[in-house]
């Protein structure tokens, strides 16, 4: 599993780091990590007086301050992780890396305090919700879960949204641990039959019994339906949410959809983000100017200490 971990030092990177550490026994023999950090360019007038030595000289000292520590807090959970630094903008290196990368999963730390603009998400989770493919992890501050099996929640609403989250909690279920509890969470406004009722969660049970693998059928009424899924979350406690995103655009209500947003607003939970993979999608093209400038100068690998 290629697992791509962007990492800055704060307390919410480190809350991500932490989750990842946490699940290490679940990750497999030989999982591909990743430590990525980003660092912003200098303004040309100032890096031309200074040099081109004595800038990368700087980039190099501030990322090896951020990515020492991270791979060190991986290694002493037993885990071996590749480190790198980039030179550029956040929001476009980490969701290009993670599409030319082939990322399994994403894994990135997020305030997550209301659903104000730029308070939900900042601008590098919605440019990988937006132009990536591959699942999303965004892990809130606070302590990882300690259960070796996790308890994941699925909203599904019948829509290829909500099937692309239980494809990628079923793609991604060794890592909840040797017995996880899924749960399928479905929200109805109390005038739904029981053939529409059958016609939103059929698809997603089917490919739970598919692969084998037990899940838990929950259905719920209500109006406001990210209400009523926080409510819920409230009373049944869980490890980890999963959603689906519509990823066509840089606005958290139209990547995520208004439910998904007011529930990723109030929801202290690990969040699973997935979206339906399309025809042309970004992690199936080849694109070797972009390739190139991951290989290039402004791209370093990192070597512990």
């Amino acid at each position: 599993m290629k697992v791509l971990i962007p990492v800055d030092g704060s307390a919410t990177s480190n809350a991500s780091l932490d989750f990842i550490a946490s699940r290490a026994a679940c990750l497999g023999a030989r999982p591909e990590l990743r430590l990525l950090n980003v660092q912003f360019p200098i303004p040309p007038r100032a890096a031309r007086a200074a040099g081109r030595e004595l800038v990368r000289s700087y980039h190099q000292t501030e990322a090896k301050s951020v990515l020492d520590p991270a791979r060190e807090c991986l290694v002493n959970a037993g885990l071996k992780a590749k480190a790198q630094y980039v030179v550029g903008s956040p929001a476009e290196v980490v969701s290009r890396t993670a599409t030319q990368g082939h990322a399994d999963l994403v894994v990135m730390g997020s305030r997550g305090q209301t659903a104000l603009k730029g308070l939900l998400f900042g601008s590098v989770t919605q440019a990988v919700l937006a132009s990536s493919t591959a699942p999303l992890l965004v892990v809130r501050e606070g302590s990882p879960p300690r259960a070796a099996s996790l308890r994941v929640v699925i909203a599904v609403d019948g829509s290829r949204h909500g099937l692309a989250a239980v494809r990628a909690a079923l793609a991604l279920r060794a890592m909840f641990g040797p017995a996880p509890q899924f749960r399928l969470l479905h929200v109805v406004d109390g005038q739904c039959d029981v053939a529409n009722l059958d016609a939103a969660t059929a698809p997603a049970l089917a490919l739970f019994s598919k692969t084998k693998v037990e899940a838990e059928l929950v259905r719920l009424e209500g109006r406001n339906v990210g209400d009523v899924i926080v409510e819920y979350l409230a009373a049944h406690p869980a490890d980890l949410l999963v959603m689906g995103s519509h990823g066509r655009g840089a606005f958290k209500a139209v990547l995520l959809g208004s439910v998904a947003t007011r529930v990723a607003a109030r929801c202290k939970l690990p969040l699973l983000i997935a979206r339906p993979r399309s025809r042309g999608s970004p992690a199936k093209r080849k694109d070797g100017a972009t390739a190139a400038a991951l290989r290039g100068r402004d791209s370093v690998e990192v070597s512990p200490g």
